[in-house]
């Protein structure tokens, strides 16, 4: 999408050019902070902000800043929740704890347990500076167009939606594997996504209206149902990112096949093929989970298992179902360059191989 790649290029030099990290120590903390955010990206949340207010004939400019402080609000959460998962990719390099930990071993000489202890801990402290970082970029839109009243009105939503409901889909989606698998429906799983997925991106949606028609007011009918579609995207977007976690391809993904394997993530992919399978064929699955390593034959197993018992055609289907009811959210709206750049985002959201 051109178009995307245009929207990108202004949110990287905004964050590259942006004072708020000069201030951080040490000088390698303050390199952590940048990393992330430095490493390119679709910058879909920033795309979904900008366009949201060109549909509804808001002066796109003034709504870059923030368009960067919720693609800086996604990346701390990327911080921490690779902590989390122990994951060790993102985006084709190093997580920020991984990078972190080969750091303080090369550095410091306090053996490979302080390391690990030290990788995790600064990126929590990386993660918490861009937390702030985003916010102080809401605020700073009062310098670059906006009125006081309206930024600090996009500030207590970003925090609503992403401090509150987005960190609460987060401890739902960490809870689940200490729970049995046979009693988490894909009710819960869906209302997860909804939350960890969806807020910010309904926050994105929300804002870039909220800008273009000048208001505080976030029950505002058009508000309110440009927030829905985004959500309805989001769902739609982490069911294909639960499907690439499987079926995609590393070169493309940049981060692990199977992590959610390992992890033993309840997704609906994986509760759907469970739901399926015969008990002798769940034992079998049951034991291709939580393992330190997969093989690429492992991985084979279990994509053969997800498609013969249409798991995997289930949940394309549903995917398609949650983007089908963002488009025609979408379609009341004007017929215009903006809204077209959203009915394409969201089918490249659920098309996308990475």
């Amino acid at each position: 999408m051109d178009e995307l790649k245009k929207v990108a290029s202004l949110i990287d030099d905004l964050i590259v050019n942006d004072d708020f990290p000069a201030g951080v120590e040490p000088e390698y903390l303050r390199a952590t902070v940048m990393d992330y955010p430095s490493r390119g990206g679709k910058r879909l949340r920033p795309a979904l902000l900008i366009w949201c207010c060109g549909l509804l004939g808001g002066d796109v400019d003034t709504a870059l800043y923030p368009a960067m402080a919720a693609e800086l609000f996604h990346n701390w959460t990327l911080v921490h929740d690779d902590i989390i998962d122990e994951d060790r990719m993102r985006r084709g390099q190093l997580t920020t704890h991984e990078s972190l930990r080969l750091f303080a071993r090369e550095k410091f000489d306090g053996g490979d347990l302080a390391a690990d202890k030290f990788g995790q801990n600064f990126a929590i402290l990386a993660g918490d500076i861009q937390h702030g970082w985003s916010l102080n970029s809401v605020l700073k839109s009062a310098q670059h167009g906006l009125s006081a009243e309206l930024s600090l009105a996009l500030g207590q939503r970003l925090l609503e939606l992403g401090s509150c409901q987005l960190i609460s889909g987060e401890a739902l989606d960490v809870e689940f594997p200490m729970r049995k698998w046979q009693n988490i429906s894909s009710e819960e799983v869906l209302h997860m996504l909804e939350l960890k997925t969806g807020a910010l991106l309904r926050f994105c949606a929300e804002a870039g209206a909220a800008i273009a028609l000048n208001t505080c007011d976030f029950e505002r009918k058009e508000i309110k149902m440009l927030g829905d579609f985004a959500a309805a995207s989001g769902i739609a977007f982490q069911l294909q990112d639960d499907w690439l976690g499987i079926f995609g391809n590393f070169d493309k993904l940049g981060k692990d096949i199977a992590s959610d394997l390992a992890s033993e993530k309840p997704t609906i992919l994986l509760l759907k093929t469970f739901e399926s399978l015969k008990p002798e064929m769940q034992l079998h699955l049951a034991g291709m989970l939580g393992m330190d390593e997969y093989t690429e034959e492992i991985i084979e197993q279990v994509r053969t298992l997800m498609w013969d018992c249409g798991a995997e055609a289930y949940v394309r289907q549903k995917a398609d179902e949650f983007t089908k009811q963002a488009q025609d959210i979408l379609k009341q709206f004007p017929d215009n360059e903006y809204r077209s750049h959203l009915l394409e985002l969201s089918s490249f959201l659920v098309n996308r191989d990475q």
